[in-house]
């Protein structure tokens, strides 16, 4: 009997090393399972739509619709750049806001369009060392900002699914009472965290060799605040374009979903996982045709002419600022 427990605690040793050893092949092969699953539900719903009406959809979309949404979506877009703001509080940098948004703006319209290692990662650390920030405080800016988006997304997700509100349509594989324990679950995380950010007297924790400091009360209602705008303004923009039919609150729910499943693919700009999720979780109430037609508009609105605008801003930061370092050596 101990001889068996001891060749199975080996064994079990043995897949425990290998899962270690292989972990980053292991990470790729779920991407890209996760990535097929998406390619062939986008490829079996696309086979139903009939992209002429598609189209024809998207030429009669009113122009005063395409605008209103991209200044809807500019107000989005200046929103999470506020949260480069906070890590600039807390680390103390000596940058001026202006540059500092600025940074961040191009860097989440190249997040979106290019994927998170680019924009948000890369093209961060490039626009902030042209400010003279350090390569240490640049990650501690980034998971800063990482972080104060996504806990506004659970608090949002959680308080919108916990709610009842929203009564997922029958073409849905969650319940509305499994929607609402979600929620509950998302809102306990939340809660969790804020009972450590107002009442823990210890403000270090570390975990996995690496150290977290809670910030202050003060600033965690900040971030929420910041995370509310941000994420409402996303789901306004996208309302913007969607069939009456449609309600906002299902509307911002479905974003919630499409994003996080668009985080997890890693597919640059979500191309198409945004498209799928929509048209799987809605394609039972509102013709196919239509929803592509809405999310195609947001993109154009939300993605494609930030991208274009932070090119040429893109060009000037370097410019400008790389210039103004020089001039300081």
């Amino acid at each position: 009997m101990q001889m068996a427990l001891s060749r199975g605690k080996h064994h079990w040793g043995s897949v425990k090393r290998w899962i270690g050893d292989h972990s980053t092949l292991l990470k790729k092969i779920l991407t890209f399972l996760f990535f097929c699953a998406i390619a062939y539900l986008l490829i079996q719903h696309a086979k139903d739509i009939e992209w002429g009406k598609v189209f024809d959809t998207v030429r009669k979309t009113d122009i005063t619709t395409l605008l209103f949404g991209f200044v809807i979506g500019f107000g989005c877009y200046i929103a999470y750049a506020s949260y480069d703001l906070f890590g600039r509080h807390l680390l103390k940098l000596h940058t001026a806001v202006f540059p500092t948004m600025l940074a961040a703006w191009i860097s989440y319209a190249c997040n979106l369009n290019l994927g998170a290692i680019i924009g948000s990662v890369a093209l961060r650390y490039r626009l902030y060392s042209r400010l003279g920030v350090s390569s240490g405080d640049v990650t501690k800016v980034i998971g800063i900002s990482v972080t104060s988006n996504w806990l506004g997304y659970c608090l949002l997700a959680g308080g919108l699914f916990a709610s009842g509100s929203i009564e997922p349509p029958e073409s849905w594989a969650i319940g509305k009472l499994s929607l609402q324990l979600i929620g509950a679950a998302l809102l306990l995380f939340v809660g969790t965290y804020l009972y450590f950010c107002f009442f823990s007297k210890k403000r270090e924790y570390e975990i996995r060799n690496k150290t977290f400091t809670l910030p202050p009360a003060k600033i965690v209602l900040l971030q929420f605040g910041a995370a509310f705008v941000h994420w409402t303004l996303m789901a306004v923009t996208i309302y913007q374009f969607m069939p009456d039919e449609l309600a906002f609150p299902t509307v911002y729910a479905v974003l919630l979903v499409s994003c996080v499943a668009g985080a997890v693919s890693h597919v640059p700009g979500g191309l198409g996982v945004l498209e799928a999720v929509f048209v799987a979780l809605l394609a039972g109430e509102i013709p196919k045709h239509q929803l592509i037609a809405g999310v195609f508009a947001y993109r154009c609105v939300f993605y494609f002419a930030p991208l274009l605008i932070s090119l040429p801003l893109y060009l000037a930061f370097e410019s400008f600022y790389g210039a103004k370092g020089k001039s300081k050596n």
